[in-house]
């Protein structure tokens, strides 16, 4: 089918990393809703961390629990490792007028140990590299296994004719990809997707076909504001985006399905002065518009020679809009609604939950949040840790969320601003020894395996697709990217085969050349730092000098 060009803009601005790239989706129980359901511990509570089953440093600490003392001496080639990513650090900051300010750059090998760095605690704009604390406090909070829940709860009993006396009320706890199955068809087919079809069908199940009261948008636990702060409007005209609360749908837009108009081809155009035939032919054309009610027509069976577009518009109250297009596809199954659909944060006292629908697990999710840079999808992830955490979903029960998982794993945050998950807001502030540290983290974690899972790969996947491909780093590093029109960040690691590895990140906040140096400044170094864990000999070519004031590097393996 084809697809409007809006939907292939809200494509493209989920895959990418943000805004203004400049590169080329049963019979009525007694249950009652609980904390997001995990493997590793159904009955979990805020804050008892149940995906992270490793020892846990103290604030301050050092994260493997030891400072590098007890770690073997480093192998010979250590000194001219560090000596050329000097080099190189050195040819970004002389070559660039942004001046040193613009930039963070941190390397530690798996032990911790400094191999090059410049202003490493210095808070910057982290945009998209941000994402990875999100996801590591979301998998550390739930595991793996997790999935969000959403269900359909009666507040009467459903007659035998089928009436459901009283309202029906949809509950969830933070599901971010609910979608309709226009939504996962036609505008974002390989984004993960939780059916809301399928809740329709398990309240069709139950013999429900009229419903007497309302159907009601239960936001439980999930309090506004829906927009973050540092989000300027061209965000939502590019649709980087999107407003949010606890019931989302279609990644926060609604999906129209647009139908051309008939074909009015045989309609006599000729200038030849014959008005009447004119005339009967636009009357034909009439009859056929009668006989073909577009709104009638199913996008998933069209008519011969009649395909449907897609389009999408923001939505400003999503919970709204999903309730809205449940009943929708209730109506399409043939069951009425006597009342209204609305919004409410008081929940009618249920007879009982009728139905409900699960998402695709955790690992599913932080593995598109992270390789596709999904901005909406990180920001449900946000908000449900909030809310799994301190007891309520938002912007704020976030950052404080991150906080807690980073106090916990004894990394330092007191530079740090998180006023959203996603790093799309022009207040958020990471440092590179944050991000590294953060890594560094995630590879002590009983988690390493999901972690890796979840990261593009240079030359393979996601945002690192195009990147290094055809080098030796070629599916060597696993990382984040992060890409604004004045920010370029990447933050990831390097392993050899024997465990050892180096994890890196760097920060450029400059509008000017200097991003896209540090861009060559970083592919060089992971090239470099591949090498030597290869066992390869590095040195400098006799080449020209590149656009860091260096020759480029001759490998020899």
């Amino acid at each position: 089918m084809a697809l409007a060009a809006v939907a292939a803009l809200v494509l493209g601005a989920c895959a990418a990393d943000g805004p203004d790239k400049a590169w080329t989706s049963s019979p009525i129980s007694g249950e009652q809703p609980g904390a997001l359901a995990t493997a590793d511990d159904p009955g979990t509570t805020a804050g008892d961390d149940p995906g992270d089953r490793v020892d846990r440093a103290e604030p301050g600490r050092p994260l493997d629990g030891d400072d590098g003392q007890d770690a073997p001496e480093p192998p010979e080639s250590r000194d001219a490792v560090r000596s050329m990513a000097q080099d190189l650090l050195d040819g970004l900051l002389s070559e660039t007028d942004a001046g040193p300010d613009a930039f963070g750059v941190l390397v530690v090998d798996e032990h911790g140990r400094e191999i090059v760095a410049h202003a490493p605690d210095a808070a910057r704009i982290p945009a998209s590299t941000l994402k990875i604390v999100t996801g590591a406090a979301a998998l550390r909070t739930f595991g793996p296994n997790a999935t969000f829940s959403t269900w359909a709860e009666a507040s009467g009993p459903i007659a035998e004719d089928g009436t459901l006396e009283g309202d029906l009320a949809v509950v969830g706890d933070g599901d971010p990809v609910l979608a309709t199955p226009e939504y996962g068809r036609f505008v974002y087919p390989a984004r993960p997707r939780t059916p809301l079809e399928d809740l329709a069908d398990g309240i069709v199940d139950t013999g429900v076909r009229h419903i007497d009261g309302d159907v009601l948008a239960v936001t439980d636990r999930f309090e506004g504001p829906r927009t973050a702060t540092g989000w300027p409007d061209r965000y939502f005209s590019s649709f980087d985006a999107r407003h949010t609360d606890g019931l989302t749908v279609d990644a926060g837009l609604e999906t129209i399905i647009v139908w051309p108009e008939p074909d009015d081809a045989d309609v006599d155009d000729d200038a030849d002065g014959d008005a009447a035939d004119d005339d009967a032919a636009q009357d034909d054309a009439a009859d056929d518009d009668e006989e073909l009610d577009l709104d009638e027509l199913d996008p998933f069976d069209p008519p011969e020679d009649l395909e449907p577009t897609a389009r999408v518009e923001h939505v400003e109250v999503p919970a709204h809009h999903l309730v809205d297009e449940l009943v929708r596809l209730l109506d399409d199954r043939g069951v009425t609604v006597g009342g209204s659909t609305g919004l409410t944060d008081t929940r009618p006292q249920p007879v009982g939950r009728i139905a409900h629908v699960d998402s695709p697990p955790m690992s599913d999710l932080l593995a598109f949040t992270l390789q596709r840079s999904d901005n909406h999808l990180a920001e449900g992830l946000f908000t449900a840790v909030g809310r799994q955490r301190t007891g309520v979903g938002s912007f704020g029960s976030g950052n404080r969320a991150l906080r807690q998982s980073l106090d916990r794993w004894g990394i330092d945050h007191r530079s740090a601003r998180f006023a959203d998950g996603s790093g799309l807001s022009r207040e958020d502030r990471a440092s590179a020894r944050l991000l590294v540290d953060v890594e560094r983290a995630m590879y002590g974690s009983r988690h390493v395996g999901t972690w890796k899972r979840s990261m593009a790969i240079t030359g393979e996947s996601g945002t690192l697709r195009n990147r290094l491909r055809g080098t030796i780093a070629d599916g060597r590093f696993a990382g984040k990217t992060g890409t604004l029109r004045d920010t370029s960040g990447l933050v990831g690691t390097v392993e050899g085969s024997g465990g050892q590895r180096y994890h890196l990140a760097v920060l450029a906040n400059d509008a000017g050349e200097g991003r896209w140096l540090a861009r060559s400044m970083t592919d060089e170094l992971i090239q470099l730092l591949t090498a030597d864990l290869d066992g390869c000999s590095v040195s400098f070519s006799d080449g020209d000098p590149g656009a860091l004031g260096q020759p480029p590097l001759d490998l020899a393996c």
